[in-house]
């Protein structure tokens, strides 16, 4: 262990001891590692120095927060350059994909902290992201191999594509939309199919994401009516990680889901929507409440989410940081969200 200074303290320095404010609330807990959005909150708070443990051999710092942000902006960049009439930048897309994917085959939870984020008008790029990051989680958790496992990260993140195509007023409404409307939306998936199959290097069953990821188990869905296995099986993933990620992020016409409501909503949806097998092994895979989030429990009590993973992390458990009538608590203390039914998750607060 060792005592370092803010202007020391970097990213991928994992706290020795308890960050506690004056007032004897906990900022941050021992063990946490510290990330560059960390750093401005504890400059906020005039902390002159912190305890960090001691390098263990020098190796380079692998930042999820950098790969997510230059992911975003990637997407962002060539559905932009799409809207202005230009063509999808393949090989930029396709080294940024590769990253994503080595790093979920080696950790699946590796970005699971950062999926959720969301402002309205980067709402489509963020969104493009995360259900790249799902989908090759899931992909993972279904056996596909290292090819296939691309081919799904690259559908995945091109899969709403053609919305480059829908105008701007209506994609960005701020209200629900009319039928007319809707339906023009729905075009989407027939105008990404046709960028995604004009593309050099995009195959076919990447481009028949873009066009299936909105088709239904029961033939509910759009844009050709097809059901069950008809269905392409990559776009099967998408649809659920499609869906799962748009579910938790609020809209100018609705608050967002938590995501143990979404994942409740897509469940009860299995039979009609999505293909069962999927589901199950999506949800079972995926970090409903990924580790070290703080959250809001119905109780009035904060608290920091421990590591869980698939069922367990849609209720897991919890050290509690801040009691109920605002008191900090010198001591933390777990919950197990699964064995007390009545504690339950309100709110997602960082």
């Amino acid at each position: 262990m060792k005592k370092v200074s803010l202007d020391e303290l970097a990213p991928g320095m994992k706290l020795a001891r308890d960050v506690i404010l004056d007032d004897g609330r906990f900022l941050l807990l021992k063990g946490f590692t510290i990330k560059n959005r960390y750093l401005d909150k504890i400059r906020m708070y005039n902390i002159p120095y912190v305890y960090v443990e001691d390098e263990i051999g020098k190796v380079e710092y692998f930042s999820e927060e950098k790969v997510y942000t230059e992911t975003f902006q990637t997407i962002k960049s060539v559905m932009d350059t799409v809207r202005g009439g230009g063509d999808v930048n393949l090989p930029v897309i396709k080294e940024t994909v590769d990253t994503i994917v080595k790093k979920i085959l080696n950790d699946d939870n590796v970005f699971m902290k950062l999926t959720g984020i969301r402002d309205i008008d980067n709402y489509t790029y963020l969104h493009s992201v995360d259900v790249c990051i799902y989908s090759v989680i899931a992909g993972k958790s279904l056996n596909m191999s290292i090819d296939e496992i691309n081919e799904l990260a690259l559908g995945a993140i091109l899969h709403d594509i053609g919305k480059c195509k829908v105008p701007l007023t209506i994609l960005n409404k701020p209200a629900r939309l009319t039928a007319d409307e809707y339906n023009i939306i729905k075009d989407h998936t027939r105008y990404g199919y046709d960028i995604a199959i004009k593309t050099p290097g995009v195959t076919e069953e990447v481009a028949r994401i873009a066009l299936l990821h909105h088709e239904h188990w029961d033939g509910s869905g759009y844009p050709m009516g097809l059901s069950g296995e008809e269905i392409d099986y990559m776009a099967r993933i998408v649809a659920v990680a499609d869906v799962y990620d748009a579910l938790t992020a609020n809209r100018v016409y609705r608050k967002r889901y938590m995501p143990h409501e979404a994942a409740e909503y897509i469940m009860a949806n299995s039979a009609s929507h999505f293909d069962y097998e999927i589901l199950k092994k999506f949800l079972d895979n995926i970090a409903i409440y990924p580790a070290d989030i703080i959250v809001l429990l119905n109780t009035g009590e904060i608290a920091r989410v421990v590591e869980s993973k698939g069922k367990e992390s849609l209720r897991p458990k919890v050290m509690v940081i801040t009691r109920k009538d605002g008191p900090p608590v010198l001591e933390p203390y777990e919950i197990d969200l699964m064995k007390n039914p009545t504690v339950f998750i309100v709110d997602i607060l960082s």
